[in-house]
């Protein structure tokens, strides 16, 4: 606001020294003649009107530079202001997303969510916030602009600024309907374009194969051209009605130096007002097209802005609750009494009446064919989804939204495809930590466990050899096996392998379920599986069928 003030006064007083600097152009006699400046022309010791010109041409050099040094520290300050808003902003929505249940992930588009926290997010900061500060900061000035203009001529300055005022009204009226429909589609498609970059990159293997590059194009040129389209409509309505007015404008100069011009002694008079009728129009006009152009901005970003706000008010655990570290007890059993599952109120029964004891220390293994709700189960264990109708209990204490980070502290989870980060060996272990905090130790003892330490070793880099994006420069059962040391770093008393092996041949199957067999005793893990081989390790083997389970001897 102090800086907005302060910008507002430079340009009055940049302004205000127009009309004495044409003044003395013009008649600078008359100019010393007057008594309410002798105390200036005393305080410089000017005693000639000669000497007046170079007195009256600094001080206008001095406020038009002091105008243009406030301006820029203006523009600044709003740039800074509004895209630290935009990093919280787009940090919170991220924080938002990470805490959601996982129901929550499973049940939306994630090309959806890394729109909203990136290109929306950004979209925001250009076309609500900035714009925002923009025309508060230039109302503030234009309003201070007038009240200088009404003093030196207040018929002139209402009609001038009455006809741009009027345009302006018009012209945001005329195009208040299709900048709203234009910010729907541009948010639309946004999100179409992620999703067909993500889909299109994440599958680029089987593209290739398939020769499938036209279909993908086509689908992202769609999208990103009907993007850029009414982008460039947007940009279209909010730029082109500065040149309409600046045409009007130097039109209704040249007619009104033209009409005072007809008299020269009127002209000498009429010079002063109307030079600094000119500049100061110089000055309105893009305060208004700022206005203007700020507004559309506003309007066509008003899609963005809901979408962004849906991603705010995403509901999450208070800070105590989400960064719990705790562990559960667990020195018994984990039980599973009635349990039944479905993912929606009018969606099939995936799991029917689940009743299970597991001691601690068990290897379970769970078979069954595709879709019969393995992975389901699975989930409602490590307290992903939570069971529609019964119970999950640990030494006798049911799982509740209380203790579930509890819970979730010690299980770790090998997944058939692991996510590995383009970063080190070490990091990929010991993943979700800060590099300078992992313990090379532990990560190399998880290693050898795993049985994948000596396969890095012999790599040039050991440990901080980078892996590539999604890790291919690992096999799959390399991969697998950082998965398990990645479990096994974390020091967790279960651990779930969800098909880890179902993707891998005969040979490297049985290496990982050797790596498996050799762990500690203590530590409690479920295998799902589609063949029974990989079961053998197993002294629990359960069958899925139909959404039940049943004990199955092997």
């Amino acid at each position: 606001m102090l800086l907005t003030l302060g910008a507002s006064f430079a340009e009055i007083f940049s302004i205000g020294a127009i009309f004495p600097f044409l003044a003395v152009l013009t008649n600078p006699n008359k100019v010393f003649e007057i008594r309410e400046l002798d105390f200036i022309w005393k305080f410089f010791r000017i005693n000639h009107s000669s000497d007046i010109f170079f007195f009256v041409t600094l001080v206008f050099v001095c406020a038009s530079m002091l105008s243009g040094a406030m301006r820029i520290l203006l523009i600044y300050a709003t740039t800074r202001l509004s895209f630290g808003t935009g990093a919280d902003i787009s940090y919170e929505i991220y924080r938002r997303t990470l805490y959601q249940p996982y129901s929550v992930h499973i049940n939306r588009n994630s090309a959806e969510v890394i729109s909203g926290i990136t290109v929306k997010a950004s979209s925001v900061v250009t076309q609500i916030i900035t714009p925002i500060l923009t025309i508060s900061s230039s109302l503030i000035i234009l309003i201070l602009i007038l009240i200088s203009l009404l003093v030196v001529d207040p018929k002139l300055t209402i009609a001038t600024f009455g006809l741009f005022l009027l345009f302006y009204l018009f012209v945001a009226r005329y195009y208040r309907t299709r900048l709203l429909k234009n910010g729907k589609i541009l948010a639309s498609q946004l999100t179409i374009v992620q999703k067909s970059l993500q889909e299109g990159l994440g599958g680029i293997r089987d593209i290739i194969l398939n020769n499938s590059q036209k279909y993908f194009l086509s689908i992202y040129r769609n999208s990103d051209a009907a993007f850029r389209l009414y982008s460039a409509e947007n940009y279209y309505i909010g730029a082109s009605p500065r040149y309409v007015m600046e045409s009007f404008g130097m039109v209704a100069l040249a007619l009104f130096a033209y009409t005072i011009g007809r008299s020269s002694s009127s002209l000498n008079t009429s010079l002063p007002i109307l030079g600094s009728l000119a500049i100061a129009g110089q000055r309105i006009l893009p305060l208004l097209q700022q206005s203007y152009q700020g507004w559309t901005n506003i309007k066509s970003g008003q899609e963005n802005l809901r979408n962004i706000l849906d991603l705010l008010e995403q509901p999450i655990l208070n800070e105590k609750e989400s960064f719990n570290d705790k562990l559960i007890s667990f020195n018994q059993q984990i039980e599973l009494k009635a349990v039944n599952f479905q993912y929606n109120d009018s969606g099939p029964w995936v799991l029917k009446d689940i009743n299970i004891v597991i001691p601690k220390g068990a290897r379970v293994g769970i078979i069954g064919k595709t879709g019969n709700g393995k992975s389901t189960l699975m989930d409602l264990l490590m307290g992903l989804l939570p069971p529609t109708n019964g119970s999950i209990l640990i030494d006798g204490i049911e799982i509740n939204k209380l203790n579930i980070r509890e819970w979730q502290n010690s299980i770790a989870h090998v997944p058939q495809n692991i996510y590995i980060s383009d970063s080190s060996i070490a990091e990929n272990i010991a993943f979700g930590i800060d590099k300078n905090m992992i313990d090379v130790f532990k990560v190399k003892e998880a290693a050898k466990k795993a049985k994948i330490a000596d396969d890095i070793d012999s790599l040039p880099l050991g440990y901080d050899t980078r892996l590539g994006e999604r890790g291919v420069k690992f096999s799959g059962g390399q991969r697998q096996r950082v998965g398990i040391a990645r479990a096994l770093y974390r020091d967790s008393s279960i651990i779930f392998l969800d098909e880890a092996t179902s993707a891998l041949d005969m040979e490297t199957e049985k290496t990982i379920i050797d790596s498996i067999k050799d762990l500690d005793r203590n530590i409690t893990i479920f295998i799902v599986a589609h063949r029974l081989s990989t079961l053998e390790i197993c002294n629990h083997v359960y069958e899925i069928n139909d959404g039940r389970l049943r004990k199955k001897n092997i």
